[in-house]
Parts: C-alpha cells; structure tokens; sequence
C-alpha cells in the first residue's frame, strides 16, 4: 500500500512548476499504478497552452474557477470545484484562471508522469 504525505514531497524532483503553475506529483511512475496524480495550480493571470500529445489527462477542479478553451473549436468550458475536464483525444486547450484565486486541480496521466516533467514548447509533456 501506498500512503504518501503532501508534505513529504514538498521541495523535492515531484515538486514541478513552470510559468503560471505549480503541480505535487502524488504518483508517479516509479510507484507502479500505471497513472499518476498531479494536485495542480494554475495561478492567476496564467494563460496555459497545452496539448498532451503522449498523455492522457482528467483534471477535477477542487478549488479557484477559470475555464478550458479547445483550441479547434473555440469552445469555451467553465471550470469550478466540481466540475471535470478531460482532453481525451489529446485536445490542444488553453486553460485560464478567472478571479483571484489559482484554479486548483487534481490531475490524473496515463501513462504515468516521471514526476519531474514540465511542459515543452508545444505545451506536452516528453514521452515516458
């Protein structure tokens, strides 16, 4: 069984951030789920432009609100505690915050993240 401390992992390799957010990996590859499980802040003023071309990914919002844009489309989807997305077909998407608070997510990737990724320039993360 794993039982893991947020606060054990503050500060180390599974403590990522990049412009506009923060993510503690929870899981990771190395843990032997076969997914991993990010808590995930994008923070205020942020614009995020992702597309997760070797990962899918479902993010549940638990804090903050903002919205999810699909790139191809224009589709705008508000985001609030509550509420899931889930870019399923490798989606390009720009997330936003709104309000002063960060949008806080809890994220799940499969295949699992390594735990020290962060985004490349064409907002995905490297194979794992």
């Amino acid at each position: 069984m794993i039982v893991t401390e947020k606060s054990d992992l503050v500060g180390t390799t599974r403590d990522a951030s990049g412009p506009g957010w923060t993510s503690l990996r929870l899981l990771v590859k190395s843990d032997g789920m076969g997914f991993s499980m990010t808590e995930t802040k994008v923070l205020p003023g942020a614009v995020l432009a992702l597309q997760y071309k070797n990962h899918i990914e479902a993010c549940y919002c638990v804090g903050g609100a903002g919205t999810v844009t699909e790139v191809k489309t224009g589709m705008v989807h508000h985001i609030k505690p509550g509420v899931l997305y889930a870019p399923n077909r490798h989606e390009r998407h720009e997330v936003r915050v709104e309000g002063p608070d960060p949008l806080h997510l809890m994220c799940v990737f499969s295949p699992a993240l390594q735990g020290d990724e962060v985004h490349g320039p064409d907002g995905s993360y490297a194979p794992s």
